[in-house]
């Protein structure tokens, strides 16, 4: 969701890309969500950190500590950031609200991380 939102927001100053520790399919929640802001996640595949491990990036933002503590291949990069992002729960009348609310929370962590990126 991060990368995408990015992604979406930045234009061209920005690119953006998304790798997990055990990455599995992209959750229906998650697609739903963001189909809601105008982006398509549907056809996303998730690829795991250490498919990174061979790329210099700018910065490198972990969504929670225990993801950096974990993270046995960390690829390189100028700067780390570690967040530390909710994992959504089952809220509202449709189950949603929870990635609702995170898909805000990680529009205002993205903002604050790139205040030029348009959010």
């Amino acid at each position: 969701m991060a990368a995408a939102i990015l992604n979406a927001a930045a234009g061209s100053r920005y690119l953006a890309e998304s790798a997990g520790l055990f990455p599995s399919r992209v959750d229906p929640n998650v697609v739903f969500v963001m189909q809601e802001r105008g982006i398509d996640l549907s056809s996303h595949h998730p690829r795991s950190l250490g498919a990174c491990s061979g790329t210099v990036y700018d910065t490198v933002i972990f969504l929670s500590p225990s993801v950096r503590e974990n993270a046995y291949h960390i690829p390189l990069a100028g700067e780390y950031v570690v967040l530390n992002i909710p994992v959504p729960g089952i809220a509202g009348a449709d189950g949603r609200d929870g990635y609702r609310t995170l898909r805000q929370i990680l529009s205002d962590a993205i903002s604050e991380c790139f205040p030029d990126a348009d959010l």
